[in-house]
């Protein structure tokens, strides 16, 4: 990091390109309203929300306690009566008006510019379909994550008591990690890439031993909740139960060759940064930081391919890999921009903004085309006087691949009806034949969705208005649509 400078980043090249940032996540803040139904309507953006609605709390999951600040939007609007557009728009844009709120503080309250410019990196650099698909925690634990470093910074060159920036290090460190597990690892990275980099770090040698021993284990404490709990427990089981001897086949693995296609293609940018930041590294005999950022970034990757081996969709993916942009940038941020004039500085991170935001845009057709199928089904069964459609799966392979996910299919649908104002709203489902026998689809006054039964009379009936004078329609989809 650079030299004689007590908070990273400050720099005039990066005090003037950190102030885009603002700007950046404001552009998104725009799209987010834009294509809030490409978003709100896609599997657990509306799943979530329909729990807020109808339980009126916050949904906090896997204990990823830092979710609730993009779900206060819509929970807000829900005792405001807002109407359920109101409560979509609310809930998209949401997301971003935090980060918005992050990236105005880092900038202009604690002037810690280095961390600004990753949180617009994070927010763009591997991203396109993910864009759709809101609802992963650790997007909010990287804000949180560099918000934390920040405050944390701030309290040390001020001299605040230890006790206090103690206190502070580890609810924040706590609140980021505990959003989701990722996070640990990007702030792992991030704080002994200062420790080692940073040749005039405020922290006396005790202060670094004592928060890097909290950090260590506020990670090792998460990783261990982890391993014993829900949906987290069987992405770690994936990893420990690793056999070893499948490491020779990481390079032939769909998963590696999903990335390393991704990174001479879709995102070109973030392999030039990368490059960029370790070259100069070189060239300042940064060998320490060098061999950290390559054993870092490398190991990340390893657990990606171990634990989606063979999963590659983009949308998913994506989210999981955004991390690995904290730990990918950061030789760029606090190595490259700060050689260069503020000008040139400024113009290559707008110019790789504009790049991304183009990338964000273009991946919206595959979100529209599901949106518009849903509303041609809505249309037959509005034309067949039907309310409540089960239908049966498998599904035409064309009409599969444009749905991507069917689960979140009963919710999206009666938001869908509700946007067009239809009373009662319509509602359809997906499942084989041998669920339809489970789920005992005779009643009239229940609604089925993706894993349970719930009796319509429980339902927020502000939001919602469905049919209980009828039983589920049981048809395949030619049947539908013929």
């Amino acid at each position: 990091m650079p030299r004689n400078d007590k908070i990273p980043g400050e720099n005039r090249s990066l005090k003037l390109a950190a102030r885009v940032t603002p700007l950046v996540i404001l552009a998104l803040l725009v799209m987010a309203i834009v294509f809030f139904k490409e978003r709100m309507l896609y599997i657990d953006a509306p799943h979530m929300l329909f729990r807020i609605i109808n339980d009126g709390n916050l949904h906090i999951e896997e204990h990823r306690y830092g979710s609730f600040i993009s779900q206060f939007f819509p929970w807000l609007g829900v005792r405001l009566h807002l109407p359920l557009k109101g409560l979509m728009i609310a809930y998209s844009a949401g997301f971003y008006l935090f980060y918005l709120a992050v990236g105005l503080l880092l900038v202009y309250q604690y002037r810690n510019y280095g961390l600004a410019i990753l949180l617009g990196l994070y927010l763009t650099l591997f991203v396109s379909d993910t864009f759709y698909w809101p609802n992963n925690e650790v997007h909010q634990g990287i804000a949180w994550l560099l918000l934390a470093f920040a405050v944390c910074w701030s309290a040390t060159v001020r001299n605040w008591h230890l006790l206090v920036r103690l206190s502070l290090f580890s609810g924040l460190f706590f609140l980021a990690i505990w959003t989701h597990p990722l996070v640990m690892l990007a702030a792992i990275y991030l704080w002994f890439f200062n420790v080692i980099g940073n040749d005039d770090l405020p922290f006396t040698k005790m202060q670094v031993i004592l928060f890097s021993i909290v950090l260590t284990a506020l990670s090792f404490i998460k990783f261990y909740q982890g391993m014993h709990h829900g949906y987290d427990s069987s992405k770690i089981e994936i990893l420990t139960s690793f056999d070893i001897h499948r490491l020779k086949n990481i390079f032939s693995s769909p998963q590696f060759h999903f990335f390393i296609k991704g990174c001479i293609t879709r995102y070109l940018l973030f392999s030039g940064l990368f490059l960029a930041g370790l070259t100069v590294l070189l060239a300042d005999k940064k060998y320490l930081l060098f061999a950290w950022t390559v054993l870092f970034a490398g190991g990340y990757l390893f657990l990606m391919c171990v634990t989606y081996w063979d999963f590659t969709l983009r949308s998913f993916m994506e989210s999981e890999y955004m991390p690995l942009v904290i730990i990918c940038s950061a030789p760029f941020v606090y190595y490259v921009l700060p050689k260069m004039k503020p000008k040139p500085a400024l113009a290559i991170l707008v110019l790789v903004y504009l790049f991304r935001l183009i990338f964000i845009i273009m991946a919206a057709p595959p979100f529209t085309a599901r949106i518009v199928l849903m509303d041609k089904m809505n249309e037959k069964m509005k034309q067949k006087n039907l309310t409540k459609v089960i239908i049966t799966t498998p599904l035409p392979p064309g009409i599969d691949s444009t749905l991507i996910y069917n689960w979140g299919a009963p919710v999206e649908s009666i938001f869908l009806s509700a946007l067009k104002g239809e009373q009662p709203q319509r509602t359809f489902i997906f499942l084989d034949s041998t669920t339809i026998k489970v789920f005992c689809t005779a009643s009239k006054d229940t609604l089925l969705e993706s894993s349970e039964k719930q009796a319509i009379v429980n339902i927020n009936s502000r939001y919602t208005a469905i049919d209980t004078s009828s039983a589920y329609k049981v048809m395949t989809y030619p049947d539908l649509m013929e």
